[in-house]
């Protein structure tokens, strides 16, 4: 994990701070004295630059968490999630995703066919899950993912109450 810190005053010009709206009615405010983090989940790779995904093996019919946040910052996230092509026969196969927001109780879906790499960038990301549909059983395939997220971390005098 690759972890750049800026605080939040170099990064940006003094002013009122950011107002944020959770699903849950709550106004969350990003104090003048933080920091800004992003924590980069991603594979390492001889002369390799830039978003370097992981690999997965995956089983059908079983529910893998890739990603998962149990803080209350808020965030940006932008990941891309694939599995490269291995036959010709993975080509009716899909890679279904899940990912899980402060917006929504309901997961938002997106089918993806194995031959494909997709990329999303979405706000208040809580959890990323993967499916593998429509495969036998007993079936394995390699999957890629690559997650970035950004966000904001309260270290005023409040100390950990000081909140967003």
């Amino acid at each position: 994990m690759i972890r750049k810190y800026s605080r939040k005053s170099d990064v940006t010009e003094p002013g009122p701070s950011t107002m944020v709206n959770s699903f849950k009615s709550r106004i969350r405010e990003c104090k003048p004295k933080s920091f800004v983090e992003t924590h980069k989940f991603q594979g390492v790779g001889e002369n390799e630059t830039g978003n370097i995904p992981l690999s997965f093996i995956i089983n059908a019919g079983v529910e893998y968490v890739l990603f998962e946040d149990f803080t209350d910052n808020h965030n940006k996230t932008y990941f891309q999630i694939g599995s490269p092509t291995l036959s010709l026969e993975d080509l009716a196969f899909n890679l279904q995703v899940r990912v899980t927001t402060d917006s929504s109780e309901t997961p938002l879906e997106y089918t993806i066919p194995l031959s494909q790499t997709r990329s999303f960038q979405l706000e208040n990301v809580r959890r990323v899950t993967v499916q593998l549909n429509n495969l036998p059983i007993l079936f394995q395939r390699r999957i890629s993912f690559y997650l970035e997220k950004t966000f904001c971390i309260s270290c005023s005098e409040g100390g950990m109450d000081n909140g967003m």
